[in-house]
């Protein structure tokens, strides 16, 4: 039994056991190696910290104070300078208060007045031509023709007069009398319109109230001081037609007809209002207002309207000019450009002192580097897009920091490399962020605890959905802080109610950017995530079905051995998943040439009787590289086709080795012929015997030998699982004998140079092996058989008796072969 001593408990490997010293002369070289790598490494870190700087800082401008519309301010705004400005919004209200003074323009129109017109020539006509016709047949016929006539200009003109009146003025009054009448009221008529009429009532859809009146027409704009509205029109035309009536009987059916003459002629011009308007206007002074050096611009807790906020946008538009347009050396940048510097450097710190082994964590420092600087760029290219198009839209503007990912990067660092990165990850996005919102201690807040829970949320996923969900929790926690913080400052519910609704779809949508972005990290940096691996145990993947078809022995033998290194793989804190996704794939060449192993071989039938053993183990090594091209065909993850490689390492295919020796050792006693290619002329040794040797590397797996904890444990259940099958009884000192056998064998014979696997784990893999094994091959209890079954049992051991009584002289040893 192999001892693996306690003693070496340490992290020691095996590599570093087997170690012998090389001499001092390697000093020198591994010195400048150490030199070298510092420099690289300090030249990275530079250049993170570069583009860290660059991308978050340069060209940046200052956002000023963060005040939002119809919110309290929260703190005190003092000028640090003297300027004056213009403010568009004084001069709104004083255009508005103008434009609210300036009275409603009218144009007079006398097409009322000449339709009426017509109509009166046209009656006064037709009663002078009636008369003529018929007042010889008759006065009641005369009346009737009247009658008709009047009726019928009525319905022509759309009038409301009622026809009898026409009829009693011509009885009333002489042709001559009612010409003249007739003449003088429509004189009246064109005087009322001359001074203009308009209406009084006011309603939507009416004219605007008039007070007074302003007359447009081509020449200019007159007043019309005598304008009257309809009722006061009505009067004045009464009032005239009485003075000129003979009686007030004549009056009042002359003022019954001429009253249907009357409508306002003073119509409502937009056009010409809204010139007044602009003249108006036009004659206004820029309201012009001016600021002190020391002045107060906002007071604590003030209600901020549109002209704080445009006395904030022209204090930090002259602030801007007074900077200057440097992008390096100006105030702002070198602040920042301090600030950063000083969190990176402590960031290097922390890593130089928790990690010591850094250089053996390059990959993880690549993938979280990479990952702060894509969030970042993605961060500054909304914050610039956003400022841009919500220039004129200060409300918005306040919204814009929710609208940042800065989730994105804890999320993908979580599930690539793991939670304490995440964390640093999320840290340095949180601080740089609120440095970007002028040093705003509470989005620091804000983005951090989002990304910290992005990331925990994001730890150990095995689903894409999954990282939605990450991202809705990440989206949840920035707007529950961020709903804290606005409330805390006064903010109303209606903003906070906003925020939080933006923090959610932001969330929302880091999360699905995260899962488009997963698989361009895992190809950028040839890194296998365990949702990767999940889905790569679907037993409908392609290679795993022709496996169940082609090679159903291989495929049954895959399945066990990745029990044995699931369970080895648990025991010493490896990666379980990883195993059993390799051991799925690690024998996927043997599709090539199935029935060349035993496990695929049916009816007695084995191709390797036929061939040499120098070739029937070229055809067994085969399986390696044809797995490899078979993965890389397939789009396997780097990591499975590491585990093909390796999982053989350069170990000795047993079988056909001795075969060749013992073929080499019969060719040579039988012939003393050459030695068939692939051996070596035997050496002479003491007792006159003679040792047949064959050069090995014939036989020898092209390897590598194992390289990393995963691919050993699967190297050592491959062959714990085959050379079980061979156990005539399974009891645990067979087992145990079986398993220290070959762990001896493989560390004997060197294949555990270059894995960090140390004496303690080996002996937990080894004890995870007894135990699978014996679950895996325990016996049954045997059931009773029936009268039957013992008969024909009875038979078969009386012919195999006889069989054994009379051996066959040509009988070969068995072909049995190890897979």
């Amino acid at each position: 039994m192999v001892s693996f001593s306690k003693k070496n408990n340490s992290r020691k490997s095996l590599d570093s056991a087997k170690r012998k010293d090389g001499g001092r002369g390697k000093d020198s070289a591994t010195t400048h190696f150490f030199e070298t790598s510092k420099l690289i490494e300090i030249g990275l870190f530079l250049l993170f910290s570069a583009l860290v700087i660059i991308i978050c800082y340069l060209g940046q401008k200052p956002k000023g104070p963060r005040i939002i519309l119809n919110q309290a301010a929260q703190s005190r705004i003092v000028s640090e300078f003297q300027f004056d400005y213009k403010s568009e919004v004084l001069t709104e209200a004083a255009a508005a208060a103008t434009r609210a003074q300036v009275p409603p323009v009218f144009q007079r129109t006398f097409e009322p007045y000449e339709q009426f017109s017509q109509f009166i020539n046209e009656l006064n006509s037709a009663i002078a031509k009636n008369k003529i016709e018929h007042e010889a047949q008759g006065q009641d016929l005369l009346k009737e023709e009247l009658l008709k006539t009047a009726l019928n200009l009525i319905e022509t003109h759309q009038l409301t007069l009622e026809p009898r009146t026409i009829l009693e003025l011509t009885t009333q009054i002489t042709p001559k009398e009612r010409s003249a009448l007739f003449n003088d009221s429509l004189s009246v008529l064109k005087d009322i319109y001359t001074d203009g009429i308009y209406s009084a009532s006011r309603s939507e859809t009416a004219d605007p109230h008039v007070t007074v009146i302003q007359l447009v027409d081509e020449e200019g704009r007159y007043n019309l001081p005598n304008a009257r509205s309809l009722p006061d029109a009505l009067v004045a035309l009464r009032v005239r037609i009485d003075a000129l009536s003979r009686d007030a009987s004549t009056g009042r059916i002359l003022f019954d007809i001429f009253r249907e003459g009357l409508r306002p002629n003073l119509l409502y011009s937009a056009a010409g209002t809204n010139r007044a308007i602009k003249r108006a206007i036009d004659q206004l002074e820029p309201s012009i207002v001016s600021f002190k050096e020391g002045d107060t611009l906002i007071e604590p807790g003030a209600i901020i309207t549109p002209a704080e906020l445009e006395r904030i946008a022209a204090y930090r538009k002259v602030e801007l000019e007074r900077n200057g347009n440097s992008l390096i050396f100006n105030k702002l940048f070198i602040e920042r450009l301090i600030l950063t510097t000083m969190l990176l450097i402590t960031v290097y710190i922390y890593l130089k002192q928790g990690l010591r082994e850094l250089h053996k964590r390059n990959r993880a420092i690549a993938i979280t580097a990479v990952s702060i600087l894509l969030n970042l760029l993605i961060i500054r290219i909304i914050m610039e897009i956003g400022e841009s198009a919500l220039i004129n839209s200060r409300p918005s503007l306040s919204m814009l920091p929710y609208i940042a990912p800065y989730a994105l990067a804890p999320i993908i660092v979580a599930v690539l490399v793991g939670g304490a990165p995440a964390v640093l990850s999320s840290l340095i996005i949180a601080v740089v962020f609120g440095i970007i919102q002028n040093n705003s201690v509470e989005f620091i807040l804000i983005a951090f605890l989002s990304g910290v829970v992005g990331a925990y949320v994001s730890t150990n996923i095995r689903k894409r959905s999954k990282l939605v969900r990450s991202g809705l929790w990440a989206g949840a926690t920035a707007a529950i802080a961020g709903a804290a913080v606005a409330l805390l400052n006064g903010f109303s519910f209606n903003l906070v109610g906003q925020q939080t609704l933006v923090a959610l779809i932001v969330g929302l949508l880091t999360g699905i950017l995260a899962v488009g972005l997963l698989p361009i990290f895992e190809q950028l940096f040839k890194i296998t995530t365990e949702i990767t691996l999940l889905e790569l145990t679907d037993f409908n993947h392609p290679l795993l079905r022709r496996m169940q078809m082609e090679a159903p022995g291989t495929y049954h033998h895959s399945l066990m051995v990745a029990n044995l290194s699931e369970n080895a793989a648990a025991a010493i804190g490896a990666s379980p998943l990883l195993c059993r996704v390799c051991c799925f794939f690690h024998d996927i060449g043997k599709l090539v040439k199935p029935e060349y192993f035993t496990e695929n071989q049916r009816d007695g039938i084995n191709p390797h009787d036929e061939k040499n053993p120098s070739m029937s183990a070229l055809v067994i090594k085969a399986h390696v590289k044809e797995g490899v091209e078979m993965a890389r065909k397939n789009k396997l993850p780097r990591v499975i086709i590491d585990v093909i490689r390796q999982h053989h390492g350069t170990t000795l295919i047993q079988y056909f080795y001795h075969q060749a020796k013992e073929k080499a050792k019969e060719t040579h006693l039988s012939t003393r012929a050459p030695f068939p290619e692939g051996s070596e002329k035997p050496k002479s040794k003491s007792k006159g015997k003679e040792e047949f040797k064959v050069d090995e590397s014939t036989y020898r797996y092209d390897g590598p030998k194992p390289a990393f904890k995963e691919s050993a444990i699967i190297f050592f259940a491959d062959s714990v699982e085959a050379a079980s099958r061979s156990l005539k009884k399974v009891t645990q000192p067979n087992v145990e004998e079986l398993i220290d056998r070959i762990f001896k064998d493989r560390i004997e014979d060197g294949q555990l140079d270059n894995c960090p696997l140390t004496f303690h784990e080996l002996d937990l893999i080894r004890k995870s092996f007894i135990y699978t094994v014996l679950n895996m091959l325990h016996a049954r209890i045997e059931y009773p058989k029936s009268d039957a079954e013992k008969a024909k049992e009875l038979e078969k051991e009386n012919t195999e008796k006889n069989t054994e009584s009379t051996p066959d002289a040509n009988a070969k040893p068995g072909n049995q072969q190890p897979i």
